[in-house]
């Protein structure tokens, strides 16, 4: 395969495959050597939050002279970005090699496993030959039945901020996205737990006590005095779990200096989170109403007239998100990206109300340069912030 053929093949594999939950992946991993069990993981689960947490936890441990694994989901721009090792994204002719690999042994074996499921094998593969010592570990969807939770244990298992988000697969309330997202809690393990509310709390203190784990809550209060690169009024909330990853692993006698704490906080790279891509030109990829609500207060907080691009995704709570940040805006722009799940421009419009309507992202996002003071923002979807970052990196 070449690398085309190769994306191809990996996009061909069912979303969902039954039976449900990780047995055909065990069983796959088994056959390639069980990589997983080799590895040591930070595992951080959430709806929102997990990726900044990712990024910043794998930079610090590069830092502290760790050979760093990262595995995050979805990506921004190239496929590749979803598997890093200290910072690096998996080279073209090595996913072909993996893919490969994992492929045949599937296909021959008939552990038939899912997209994700596959991709999952792919990177512990990867992650393993690669020697690393530590692999950060985002979800992708959920907790206890996500491919990642294939893992025996963890140096620490995190939950980020708990919001309302994937509510077809994880449940309609808070409560029962709590409880799948408890499920990466391991037994006699540590888990640390982002400062949500306190009925989120107390669902993740009772699992905690049920699998005899040590609970600590971030305190936001920790992060003040570092300097954050990753921008928006919530990333000091994420940084503060952060802080608290690199405690708990500092009580595991794992050595992380403080410079590389500092330097970690202060340079990581997280692309399409609240990032200027322009000195005028936002660029944020929420896409649930808790993200959405946590960008309009960044914006806010700019205190500058803002002109908003947005297109979103028709399987999310899109009639809220925009009812949400449309009174942020002064100009609103409307568009589509070139994806059967995308909410027509028109439609986005409508709900948003005074909006002027341009599906081609392109031309939405030259119109919002026009004649523009304050600050352009760009949201709504992390598909939609793939193909700003493009343009705008060639224009």
């Amino acid at each position: 395969m070449n690398y085309e053929e190769t994306i191809n093949y990996i996009h061909s594999i069912p979303k969902f495959r039954r039976p449900l939950g990780n047995e055909n992946l065990a069983r796959l991993l088994g056959l390639l050597g069980n990589p997983q069990k080799k590895l040591r993981f930070v595992h951080i689960a959430g709806t929102n939050g997990k990726g900044s947490a990712a990024a910043m936890t794998a930079e610090i441990l590069k830092r502290a002279g760790y050979k760093t694994g990262l595995f995050t989901s979805p990506f921004i721009e190239v496929f590749n970005e979803r598997i890093c090792v200290c910072g690096k994204n998996i080279p073209d002719n090595l996913l072909i090699e993996y893919t490969e690999r994992v492929k045949n042994i599937m296909e021959t074996s008939g552990a038939l496993v899912s997209e994700f499921a596959f991709v999952t094998a792919v990177a512990f593969l990867y992650f393993y030959e690669q020697k690393c010592d530590f692999v950060v570990l985002e979800v992708g969807m959920g907790g206890s039945l996500d491919a990642t939770n294939v893992i025996d244990n963890s140096v620490v298992s995190v939950i980020m901020k708990i919001a309302l988000d994937h509510t077809q697969y994880l449940g309609d309330t808070i409560e029962e996205i709590t409880v799948e997202k408890c499920g990466i809690i391991k037994q006699g393990g540590t888990v640390i737990a982002y400062p949500n509310e306190k009925k989120t709390l107390d669902i993740i203190r009772a699992y905690a006590q049920e699998k005899h784990a040590e609970l600590k809550i971030a305190d936001v209060r920790k992060a003040e005095g570092y300097e954050l690169s990753l921008k928006g009024a919530y990333q000091p909330y994420n940084a503060a779990v952060v802080l608290e990853i690199v405690n708990v692993m500092r009580e595991k006698g794992i050595e992380i200096p403080e410079k590389a704490v500092t330097d970690g906080l202060k340079n990581t790279q997280w692309p399409a989170r609240f990032e200027w891509v322009r000195d005028n030109i936002v660029i944020d990829g929420a896409h649930n109403l808790d993200g959405i609500k946590a960008l309009k207060q960044s914006l806010l907080e700019l205190n500058k007239p803002v002109t908003l691009v947005m297109a979103m995704m028709e399987d999310k709570a899109y009639e809220e998100c925009i009812r949400e940040i449309a009174p942020a805006a002064s100009r609103f722009i409307a568009t589509e990206i070139d994806m059967p799940r995308c909410l027509k421009a028109a439609d986005l419009a409508e709900i948003a109300g005074n909006a002027e309507v341009i599906p081609d992202v392109k031309k939405a996002i030259k119109a919002a340069q026009n004649g523009v003071s304050g600050v352009i923002c760009i949201c709504g979807s992390l598909y939609l912030a793939g193909e700003a970052r493009k343009f705008l990196k060639k224009s």
